[in-house]
């Protein structure tokens, strides 16, 4: 029976369903082809419409979907389980810009009288740290002081907040340690703000707090307690915790956390055992792997070739097109510049030319 004949109090509910069939199933181009057919048959779509349409969305799908959706009767109705939807939807695309705008309107007299709460926050502050947005980010904490007294109880607003203080580090902490109770993702935010910063040995000693009090590290905190490693050149304690990670956490090592490692060894110098580590790996080297040894060629003004005798034959294919086929990525230009820097040739002068990346225009806020 085709949607469209579905008797009118269910319409809106079973177009609901279809959708979040579509997205359970990974199916994003068939959700956006029933979500236009929704908008043909001039069903009011809600909050429920929209996050179903969240993990099928592609770049700004979703958040463009919203915009178009006009505030009268028949349209979209803006209570705050709508905001939140639209607002989540732009900060899970990466749009921080427009996630803060809907802010803005939301408190404005677009919103219709309608006030944030946690969840609204919380991807305000997200979308804070991603943009940089420090005007932002004092109004939102003002308002979380003013408003929601309690707020220290609510976790996952204290992660964005902490997260989003990490550039005062003694804010962080104070926050931290006025929580009632912590989350990993608490611990992991404050490990990596310091390791972020330089204070390696203040990351270590969080993270053996951490485990004494009894909560499991995983994957994304022992990228954060290696890089903080990394950063601090504290090469002993980098390498003891990467290598007891599966005896005592019970911890594959990812991609991310060789990368770490790579990162770390290349710092100290150690590029050889950097090159062994490389080509022990269980899976191929990416991007970030080779751009982390070929950085750590360029401090050392040492050619890749040199590197204990070159690199392995069967991972040098992948070398060139595993980060040259990384638009944007920030170590793509490491690739071009370190043959360049080393051997001077014309050819390597003509490859930097060719590489080098367009770099996206820089946002600045004006009065934060």
């Amino acid at each position: 029976m085709p949607l469209e004949s579905t008797p009118h109090t269910t319409l809106r509910t079973a177009f609901n369903s279809v959708i979040s069939g579509c997205a359970l199933h990974a199916l994003p181009a068939a959700c956006f082809t029933v979500f236009r057919r929704m908008r043909a048959a001039s069903v009011r779509f809600d909050a429920v419409t929209l996050l179903a349409l969240v993990p099928a969305a592609p770049l700004s799908a979703v958040p463009q979907a919203a915009r178009s959706a006009p505030p009268s009767p028949g349209g979209f109705s803006r209570d705050l389980v709508s905001w939140n939807a639209v607002l989540s939807a732009h900060a899970q695309n990466g749009l921080a810009v427009d996630a803060l705008e809907l802010y803005r309107r939301m408190r404005g007299p677009d919103g219709g009288g309608v006030e944030p709460d946690a969840v609204t926050l919380v991807g305000v502050l997200s979308s804070c740290a991603y943009q940089g947005a420090r005007g932002v980010h004092f109004d939102v904490e003002r308002y979380v002081r003013e408003r929601l007294p309690s707020f220290r109880t609510n976790v996952q607003l204290c992660n964005a907040l902490i997260n989003l203080r990490c550039g005062s580090l003694p804010r962080a902490q104070q926050l931290f340690d006025e929580m009632p109770r912590r989350s990993i993702v608490s611990w992991t935010a404050l490990i990596t703000g310091y390791g972020m910063h330089g204070h390696g040995d203040i990351a270590v000693s969080l993270f053996e707090r951490m485990v004494s009090e009894g909560i499991r590290p995983d994957n994304v905190a022992m990228v954060g307690l290696l890089s903080a490693c990394s950063h601090a050149g504290m090469y002993d304690e980098g390498r003891r915790y990467f290598s007891t990670m599966e005896s005592a956490y019970k911890l594959r090592p990812t991609l991310e956390h060789y990368t770490c490692m790579a990162d770390l060894l290349g710092r100290a110098g150690r590029l050889e055992e950097a090159r062994e580590l490389i080509s022990s790996m269980p899976m191929p080297a990416d991007g970030a792997v080779w751009g982390a040894l070929l950085g750590a060629c360029k401090i050392h003004s040492l050619r890749p070739g040199l590197v204990g005798g070159g690199l392995p034959r069967h991972h040098q294919p992948q070398l060139l097109p595993g980060l040259i086929l990384e638009p944007g990525h920030r170590r793509r230009r490491h690739l071009a510049a370190v043959p360049c820097a080393a051997a001077k040739t014309d050819g390597g002068r003509r490859r930097w030319r060719w590489t080098k990346m367009d770099k996206a225009p820089p946002v600045i806020e004006i009065g934060g």
